[in-house]
Order: structure tokens, then C-alpha cells, then sequence
């Protein structure tokens, strides 16, 4: 691997203690997106039941589709976290 004039040349405890900070920073940025999705899920869900009582009834609809997509990005980033952590669990 070509070292880049800028960096310093990084030894084996520090490289190693880097990747390790990068892998919990990454963790940590999942779980985010996860705790996102279901935010954007109860927003939905509330804004279908508003629209609902107020009488419209499309607009509910829409709402209720927004969560459905929001649902599956959180299955997907379920997935995701898994497989990730499956892949870095040894290290």
C-alpha cells in the first residue's frame, strides 16, 4: 500500500486502535439510522391518525405508505447492522 506523503506512517498498535475506534464510530452511526427509522415510523403512524380525524382520508393513505417504506429501511438497516457485526464480531 502506497503511504501518502501527508500521513505519518502508523505502527501496529496505534493501526489497530484506529480500525477499532473506525468500527465503533460505524456501530454507533447504525444504530442512529435505526433509532431514525423509528422515529419516522411513529411520525407517520401519528401523522395517518391526524389526517384520519381531520377527514382525509388520501392523505392517511400517504401517510400510512410513508411508515410501510420506513418500516422496510428499518429491516433493512437491521439486516445490515447484523451482517456487519457478524463480520467484526472477532475483531
Amino acid at each position: 500500500m502506497a503511504q501518502d506523503d501527508d500521513q505519518p506512517a502508523v505502527g501496529g498498535e496505534e493501526r489497530e486502535q484506529q480500525l477499532s475506534s473506525a468500527r465503533e464510530r460505524a456501530r454507533r452511526a447504525k444504530r442512529r439510522e435505526l433509532a431514525a427509522h423509528e422515529r419516522a415510523i411513529d411520525r407517520h403512524e401519528q401523522a395517518a391518525e391526524l389526517q384520519e380525524r381531520l377527514g382525509h382520508p388520501d392523505r392517511a393513505a400517504a401517510a400510512r405508505e410513508h411508515g410501510r417504506h420506513a418500516r422496510e429501511l428499518r429491516e433493512l438497516a437491521v439486516r445490515e447492522l447484523e451482517e456487519w457485526e457478524r463480520g467484526n464480531a472477532d475483531k
